[in-house]
């Protein structure tokens, strides 16, 4: 329960930070990105994440995504939390 409440307030703050990352990220839809070559749950989240802990938004994307791990792929589609 309080990993979830974690992950909602970890995706407030995401969210609120999108609109400011200037273009770093692909979107593919509101909540999501496309992996781009080089790309890691790491980069992303932390393009994503603002100001957050990057580390609340990797746990965060990993478990939007059911990812065992950190490795993606170009052109996969990960959710943001």
């Amino acid at each position: 329960m309080l990993a979830a409440a974690a992950c909602v307030g970890a995706g407030a703050l995401v969210l609120e930070a999108l609109p400011g990352s200037g273009g770093a990220l692909r979107l593919a839809g509101g909540q999501s990105v496309v992996v781009q070559p080089g790309d890691t749950v790491w980069s992303i989240a932390r393009s994503a994440g603002g100001s957050s802990d990057v580390r609340t938004v990797v746990d965060a994307i990993q478990l939007l995504n059911g990812l065992d791990g950190g490795r993606v792929v170009p052109g996969q589609v990960l959710h943001l939390p």
